[in-house]
């Protein structure tokens, strides 16, 4: 079993970013989430959307076992920000990586399924290397919130996903402004210039502590 700590492949991930192409999906972005659903990982065309049921072929609610059916998925353990290692695997999606958190029962199913890889992109044409105003442009208005040892901001059309960003509150002697520094949780323009680090898929309506709407 191999643990992967956030901090290092988010490294990786950083170093693999590449600039934004707006408005070009992903190729198999279009594929309907049934059909995703039976789509085989290493399949020319598979599907490397990004949206609010999974990312590609991997979508949340599946059982590991009917996505081993399809994908190869290799056991690891994920160590999130409260230095707790969690159930995970890596699966792999063509020669893309995607590490899923599972419910960690025998019956184990998916509860998020996350991606670091710049080749995952949402049917607007957005991920990993991609500046906040890419998002902002094509899946509406922002929440801002900190969350998981980053910054995170979560889009309109996008319930249910959150994208943590290389952006840092700057130094405020008012713990209540560093915890909160958008008033309503709403960034407007004022996070554009900030780039998207990793994309996670959670399904958590609200997961900014404000709404999106």
């Amino acid at each position: 079993m191999r643990r992967l700590g956030l901090a290092a492949v988010t490294a990786v991930a950083l170093a693999a970013c590449q600039g934004d192409k707006p408005g070009q999906a992903a190729a198999g972005a279009y594929a309907s989430e049934a059909a995703r659903r039976t789509q085989r990982c290493s399949a020319a065309g598979v599907s490397t959307v990004v949206d609010s049921a999974g990312i590609g072929p991997v979508l949340r609610g599946e059982r590991i076992a009917a996505v081993a059916t399809r994908c190869s998925v290799t056991d690891t353990a994920l160590t999130l920000s409260d230095a707790v290692a969690e159930r995970a695997h890596v699966v792999s999606v063509g020669d893309r990586p995607l590490v899923v958190l599972t419910t960690g029962t025998p019956d184990t199913s998916i509860i998020r399924v996350i991606t670091l890889d710049p080749g995952f992109k949402t049917a607007g044409g957005v991920g990993v290397g991609s500046s906040v105003q890419s998002l902002r442009l094509a899946h509406g208005s922002l929440c801002a919130a900190q969350g998981e040892g980053t910054f995170i901001v979560m889009a309109a059309g996008l319930p249910g996903v959150s994208f943590a960003i290389d952006w840092a509150p700057p130094p405020s002697r008012d713990p209540a402004v560093a915890e909160t520094p958008f008033p309503g949780g709403n960034p407007g323009s004022a996070l554009d210039a900030a780039r998207i680090t990793k994309v996670w898929v959670h399904g958590v309506s609200g997961a900014c502590r404000v709404g999106v709407a």
